[in-house]
C-alpha cells in the first residue's frame, strides 16, 4: 500500500553504542582536575572527597553503579599528574574486578553528566548510518559556526585552567567567544582580580560567567573582618594597664 502524500518520509532509526577501538585505550579525566587536585608533583597515597557531593543534584541522581564507581575512578586518576587514566573495560576489569554489566551501567552516566571527560580513544559505533542530505548540510553549517567562535588561550591563563573553563562552558551549553572573554576580563579588572583567578572562581562556583558585583560582597565581608581585628588590637593597646607601656610613657 502506498503512503499518503501528506505523510512525511520516515527516517531510519539510528542507534549508538559506546565502545573502545581495538588497540586504543579509552582514557578519561575527572572534571575540574586542574582546580581540585591537591598534588602537582607526585601521586598522593589518598584523595579528598568534597562534601558538596551530598548536595550535588547531578551526582545524587546518578545510578547506584555510577556512584559506587566514581570514587574508584578518582583514585585511578590520582596516579597520574594530569589526571588521565586508562578506562577501557579490559583495564578496569583487571584493576577494579568489575563485570561488563557493572562497567556498562556505571561509566556511561558519569561521562554523560560531565563528571569525567573523554581524553582519547572513545568511539561511537553506529549500527546504521542514514543521514539525509539536508541534515548533512545543517551539520556542516554548525561546524563552520563552531570554528568561527574558537578562542585561543588568553594571555596570563594557564592551559590547564583554560581547558577546565572550556569544558565548564560546554557543560552549560554556552559558547566561548572573544566578546565573552573580554567581558570577563573587564569585570575581573574592576574586581581587582586576574583573568585566571576569575575563570577559576567561575568554575568553582559553577557560574556561567563572572561579574565584579558577585565577588564584591565576599571581599567586603573579608575587609570588615580585618577591620574588626585591627579595631580590637587598637583598643587593647590604648585601653590601659600594662598595654599603655607599649605606646610609650
Amino acid at each position: 500500500m502506498s503512503r499518503p502524500k501528506s505523510e512525511p518520509p520516515r527516517l531510519p532509526i539510528v542507534s549508538f553504542q559506546w565502545r573502545t577501538a581495538e588497540g586504543i585505550a579509552m582514557r578519561l579525566q575527572p572534571k575540574n582536575w586542574g582546580i581540585f587536585q591537591h598534588y602537582k608533583d607526585r601521586s598522593p597515597p589518598w584523595i579528598k572527597l568534597h562534601r558538596d557531593l551530598l548536595i550535588n543534584r547531578d551526582f545524587i541522581c546518578l545510578p547506584l553503579a555510577s556512584k559506587a564507581l566514581a570514587p574508584l575512578l578518582w583514585l585511578l586518576a590520582s596516579e597520574s599528574k594530569d589526571g588521565t587514566f586508562d578506562a577501557s573495560f579490559e583495564e578496569l576489569q583487571f584493576r577494579l574486578h568489575i563485570s561488563k554489566k557493572e562497567y556498562d551501567d556505571g561509566i556511561k552516566p558519569l561521562i554523560d553528566k560531565g563528571f569525567f571527560y573523554i581524553a582519547s580513544g572513545m568511539l561511537a559505533e553506529c549500527n546504521q548510518v542514514a543521514i539525509p542530505e539536508r541534515e548533512t548540510e545543517i551539520e556542516k553549517e554548525k561546524e563552520k559556526r563552531q570554528k568561527a567562535t574558537v578562542v585561543a588561550t588568553p594571555d596570563g591563563v594557564s592551559e590547564t585552567v583554560w581547558q577546565e573553563f572550556v569544558n565548564h562552558r560546554k557543560s552549560k551549553k554556552a559558547q566561548i567567544t572573544q566578546t565573552v572573554i573580554e567581558d570577563i576580563a573587564k569585570q575581573a579588572t574592576i574586581a581587582g582580580w586576574t583573568l585566571e583567578d576569575a575563570l577559576k572562581e567561575t568554575i568553582v562556583r559553577n557560574w556561567q560567567s563572572f561579574k565584579a558585583d558577585w565577588v564584591a560582597q565576599k571581599m567586603s565581608k573579608s575587609a570588615q573582618t580585618n577591620s574588626s581585628v585591627m579595631s580590637g588590637l587598637t583598643r587593647g593597646l590604648i585601653g590601659g594597664g600594662s598595654n599603655v607601656k607599649l605606646l610609650g610613657n
